[in-house]
């Protein structure tokens, strides 16, 4: 049973991500790769606008889907003569392998885990539940969140794929890979215009990003800044081209992207906010008719935020609408002294952010204590690959980088074109990393900066066919490099979970002191916050375990215990409204229905991604 709707998913997701828009988008006189992005941007826009609204009309969510599902399968037939004879095949096969191989990984995992990353994973789990299901309005998010805190484009996305298939957890990892994957596209479709006059090489794209520990750990965790990437880097696509060709339709897809990308994570805002005011100072007073461009642009993106800033603001008010988000309510905090310490803050965020942890001094890895030396190592890289920003592009990866870039600026001719990345680099770094207002130990490019970092990426895609064959060898070295330390590594700790044979995880543990009397073991196997993730997997589960030991404890100790637990379970019923009851007490990943298959399950992707790796480098050694 499961096996058909994971086949019916696999199915949807790329019809339903590409047909709707390419039936609109087919007759413009555009590129071919930007007919498939602009198809899959606004495909994935009408089909956002299409969940909203039967979530909002209150209609069945499974007939309702259903139809829509219908309709796009049939638009997919009546434009499959004109898809066909698309010439982008090498970038189809290139999404095509990278989800291959970001499957492979995805059925090895078994627990979400890395650094000091806690939750999110299960937070947009159960936001994608309170539209699929209706939780009342009430209902408060995991972490502690409110609705509008987060906007709801991925989450309303998923309740559209999921409500034919099944609200199961293995289900949403599927949709939610399938979809953070699509940024891909349009970092084909902008490589040559970074890649210093080179070539579009899509065979070394596609591999920098499969064994780029960024890309792929932000596909895997279920979390939602690569579609908010895919989403910027296809605006800036459509502004640059908009602006080179003086094409009015191209800036009004970008104003849709943008806005779009707004509604999927709102770490979209500097981009956004930057592409603005580039427009408005530099380009606006040279366009042709350009209050009509500008009033048509804005309407545009104005009623892509509307959908959800209407509906927030009439269910929820203005003040919880737009001040619920982390950014805003640290800024509405902020007042005196209280305002210099989030400017040290976000001017110490931007040094922790391109130096990584190992160059600076008195850096504590007290809180990633733990008996696994794996375990320990895997969060010492994690914490490298996540959250630097030139390593985040890879080991070696990341200083091409910044040599390409200083190349650029020594060699391109003064212009408007320079000016732009000058302006858009400079300022997206300084501003994507201002917004996040709280200090950072490690870093935050895993907050605000993937539009960004996978511009990098693209630049090197871009300027493959430009490089020495000796710097060509350094990348191949490099991408061997990140694979083992930041996505093997990675994915073996992520797949150790318990079994008969092996307890890698305690369960509570008593104590004397704190709020509550069961919490984590003081010292385990894994870090706590991966313990946490553990235990959120498994909570109710883990509950009724305990509940015999807290039936056997007498006096003070039992009622205390007796209290947690009932706190625990209450949790089920306030934010999931019995999803766990029904589904066993637990979720479960993919990477538990592959070792469920035989005693040797795991060891089946682990394989498959062997061979998949062995082959990359030989395909990377043949373009060297």
């Amino acid at each position: 049973m499961l096996a058909l709707r994971l086949a019916w998913l696999l199915f949807l997701l790329p019809v339903g991500a590409f047909s709707p828009g390419f039936f609109f988008v087919r007759r413009l006189r555009w590129s071919p790769l930007e007919k498939l992005c602009g198809s899959v941007g606004l495909s994935l826009l009408l089909l956002y606008a299409a969940a909203f609204a039967i979530y909002v009309s209150r209609l069945p969510w499974a007939p309702a889907s259903g139809v829509v599902s219908a309709g796009c399968v049939v638009l997919g037939l009546l434009t499959l003569r004109d898809a066909s004879r698309l010439p982008v095949r090498q970038v189809v096969r290139g999404f095509g392998f990278l989800v291959a191989w970001t499957f492979a990984i995805l059925l090895l995992l078994r627990n979400y885990s890395g650094g000091m990353w806690f939750g999110d994973w299960l937070e947009h789990f159960q936001r994608s539940l309170y539209f699929l299901h209706r939780f009342p309005q009430d209902t408060p998010i995991f972490l502690r969140y409110q609705l509008p805190a987060r906007p709801p484009f991925m989450n309303l996305l998923a309740a559209f794929f999921l409500a034919p298939a099944g609200d199961r957890f293995e289900l949403f990892q599927v949709v939610f890979t399938f979809l953070n994957l699509l940024v891909f596209l349009p970092c084909c479709l902008i490589a040559p215009a970074l890649g210093l006059g080179g070539r579009r090489r899509i065979a070394p794209l596609a591999a920098v990003f499969a064994c780029n520990p960024l890309v792929v750990e932000n596909a895997t965790y279920t979390w939602t800044k690569l579609l908010a990437a895919f989403f910027v880097v296809l605006g800036l696509w459509f502004y640059l081209a908009a602006w080179r060709k003086h094409d009015r339709v191209r800036l009004w897809a970008a104003s849709l992207a943008l806005a779009s990308a707004l509604l999927v994570h709102y770490s979209a805002g500097p981009y956004v906010v930057l592409l603005a005011l580039h427009y408005l100072l530099f380009v606006f007073r040279r366009r042709k008719e350009k209050w009509k461009e500008l009033a048509t642009a804005a309407t545009l993106g104005g009623t892509v935020l509307a959908t959800w800033l209407v509906w927030s603001v009439a269910t929820f008010g203005v003040r919880i609408t737009f001040g619920s988000n982390t950014t805003v309510r640290d800024a509405a905090q902020g007042s005196g002294g209280r305002l210099a310490g989030i400017a040290a803050n976000a001017a110490g965020n931007l040094v922790r952010t391109a130096m990584p942890h190992p160059l600076r001094a008195g850096v504590s890895l007290d809180a990633l204590q733990q008996y696994s030396a794996a375990g320990w190592w895997r969060d010492y890289f994690f914490l490298i690959y996540q959250t630097n920003a030139i390593f985040a592009m890879g080991a070696v990866g990341g200083l091409a980088v910044l040599y390409l870039l200083g190349r650029s600026c020594l060699r391109a001719p003064p212009g408007p074109q320079r000016l732009f990345w000058l302006f858009f680099l400079s300022g997206g770094v300084a501003l994507a990393t201002a917004v996040h207002w709280g200090g950072e130990v490690f870093g935050v490019a895993h907050v605000t900066l993937q539009p960004l970092l996978v511009l990098g990426l693209s630049l090197l895609g871009g300027a493959w066919s430009s490089l020495r064959r000796w710097a060509r060898l350094a990348l191949v070295i490099g991408c061997a490099l990140d694979f083992t330390l930041g996505i093997a590594l990675q994915a073996k700790v992520e797949s150790l979970e318990n079994t008969p044979q092996e307890r890698v995880f305690a369960g509570l543990t008593y104590v004397e002191k704190g709020p509550l009397p069961l919490g984590p073991p003081a010292a385990g196997f894994l870090s706590e916050p991966a313990w946490q993730n553990w235990f959120r997997k498994h909570q109710l589960e883990a509950c009724e375990e305990w509940s015999s030991r807290a039936a056997a404890a007498a006096g003070e100790a039992g009622h205390r215990i007796d209290y947690a637990l009932k706190l625990y379970r209450s949790e089920d019923r306030v934010y999931w409204h019995g999803w766990y009851a029904r589904h066993d007490g637990s979720l479960v990943f993919l990477g538990d229905r592959t070792a469920s298959l035989a005693p040797g399950g795991l060891a089946l992707p682990g394989a498959a991604l062997l061979v998949m790796f062995l082959g990359l480098m030989r395909r990377l050694l043949r373009e060297v």
